[in-house]
């Protein structure tokens, strides 16, 4: 039976549900899908603004739907910011964590689900399913509101259709889960052999505490060192291994997230642009304003300008 979860309560009856759908153990959340119907929904889930204190991977795949809010999403060496009515796709390979503009809360509809055990069975042709497409440096996971109005139609479709209570729900979900995945495999397709880029999960792992560590104070001055300290590694080995998991080095990595903090806040037209450099970890206004170029090509000003147009 498909699970469907809100903060308080279920939506459904007869359902036993282990810790709100999910096995939480360091940097994995197990999502504990029911083997009959390997789908978990939460139709009110929210983000606030607190620092996620590490970054997770799931053993399945994630769909979500920003209904109001906004803030910023960390999937493995990206960071991306999204705003509502942004949906995002994340797989099994990808260590994320997200959260919302300093001050607000985000609203989201989740879809946790198996592909494979949900959808092969069931298929009338040959089923593909692959999720190697849709993960590492070249796929960005938020897909922003108007940018392929299918694939956010068909996410419309399925919240509408999660909140059906009839014998019909559940092969309607499914043959709209059919749609979009073999949508999301049209819009995205395979990648040269150049790109396959699989993210090392234990390469990864191992500056994780300075991600976090990131995450929790990018607003505060941060030392390479300190970075270093908290993951037990030298400066010289954590920079290694930024460059390898990352693309980048810690400094950049931390000047990003505060460039893209900064970006979410600039939204929310009452936060004066001195306010959010301050705000963001930035000393100045002319050092957030090189920063913020350097990453959008344009100054802050502009940029909240072109957000209102």
């Amino acid at each position: 039976m498909l699970r469907i979860m809100t903060v308080s309560r279920l939506k459904t009856q007869n359902i036993a549900l282990n810790t709100q759908g999910f096995d939480l153990q360091p940097g994995i959340s197990r999502l504990n899908l029911n083997p009959e119907f390997p789908l978990n929904v939460y139709l009110d889930g929210h983000r606030d603004d607190t620092p996620v204190t590490e970054l997770h991977v799931h053993d399945g795949l994630e769909l979500g739907y920003c209904t109001a809010g906004s803030g910023t999403f960390y999937v493995g060496n990206k960071i991306l910011p999204f705003h509502a009515g942004d949906m995002t796709v994340i797989t099994s390979h990808e260590y994320h964590r997200c959260h919302s503009t300093p001050g607000t809360t985000s609203q989201w509809v989740w879809f946790f689900l198996d592909p494979i055990r949900l959808l092969v069975p069931h298929a009338a042709c040959e089923f593909v399913w692959e999720s190697e497409r849709f993960c590492g440096a070249p796929f960005v996971n938020v897909i922003p509101n108007g940018e392929n109005s299918l694939l956010h139609d068909l996410m419309k479709m399925l919240i509408d259709e999660a909140k059906q209570e009839d014998e019909y729900r559940n092969s309607n979900l499914r043959s709209l889960l059919f749609l979009l995945i073999n949508e999301l495999h049209r819009r995205f397709p395979r990648r040269g052999t150049d790109d396959q880029t699989t993210p090392n999960a234990t390469g990864l792992s191992r500056i994780v505490p300075a991600l976090n560590l990131i995450a929790q104070h990018f607003h505060e001055p941060l030392t390479v060192t300190e970075l270093a300290a908290a993951c037990d590694l030298s400066v010289r080995s954590l920079q290694a291994h930024f460059a390898t998991q990352m693309g980048m080095t810690p400094q950049r990595y931390l000047m990003k997230s505060r460039v893209q903090a900064a970006a979410a806040m600039l939204h929310n037209h009452q936060n004066r642009i001195t306010e959010v450099a301050l705000s963001s970890g930035f000393n100045s206004l002319s050092a957030f304003n090189r920063a913020f170029r350097k990453i959008y090509s344009m100054n802050p000003r502009e940029y909240r300008k072109q957000q209102r147009t």
